[in-house]
């Protein structure tokens, strides 16, 4: 998936009666036999860093779920693939959602995960992805790992905009 094809399959016009979100929600639906894995990952809601005056604490913000993302991706990649993930740029499809931003609810991942190598059985998955979770800073503890259906697509981007999909992390997919 490049820009361009996101950009041509969810363009908006005036003229248009459905909505960016209803238009994503059909086109992801119509994904959703690519991406058999669903994950939710729920987040720590501060981060902690050292200054010269000590410790400060801060709410997590949409920046810092990308970036813990794109850590759990690249963990989770290794686990799967050992290291062909670094030397040979293997890796698994991703489609991932921050979820909470709209809702004022705490910040949160909804991931589709597809491109699963047939070593892998899908009862490893779980074990896999909390293998991988241990290695990044700022997830919490719980997480959930089940087979996705086609409502999965429907759920992760119920939060979209009418007029925008911003809640959905395109650079990762």
């Amino acid at each position: 998936m490049n820009l361009q094809d996101i950009r041509q399959h969810l363009c908006y016009s005036e003229t248009q009666t459905q909505t960016i979100k209803s238009t994503a929600q059909a086109w992801l639906c119509g994904l959703s036999s690519q991406y058999p894995i669903a994950l939710t990952l729920t987040l720590k809601q501060t981060i902690a860093y050292t200054t010269p005056k000590g410790t400060v604490r801060r709410k997590i913000n949409r920046q810092d779920c990308e970036q813990i993302a794109q850590r759990f991706i690249q963990k989770l990649n290794q686990q799967v693939f050992g290291h062909s993930a670094k030397r040979h740029g293997k890796h698994l499809k991703y489609l991932v959602v921050v979820e909470g931003e709209r809702s004022k609810k705490n910040l949160h991942l909804h991931m589709a995960i597809g491109d699963i190598p047939n070593h892998v059985k899908l009862n490893q998955i779980d074990q896999l992805v909390t293998k991988a979770k241990l290695l990044v800073e700022n997830i919490d503890e719980q997480h959930k790992v089940a087979l996705a259906d086609s409502g999965w697509m429907q759920y992760i981007t119920k939060e979209c905009g009418k007029h925008d999909t911003d809640i959905v992390l395109w650079q990762l997919a």
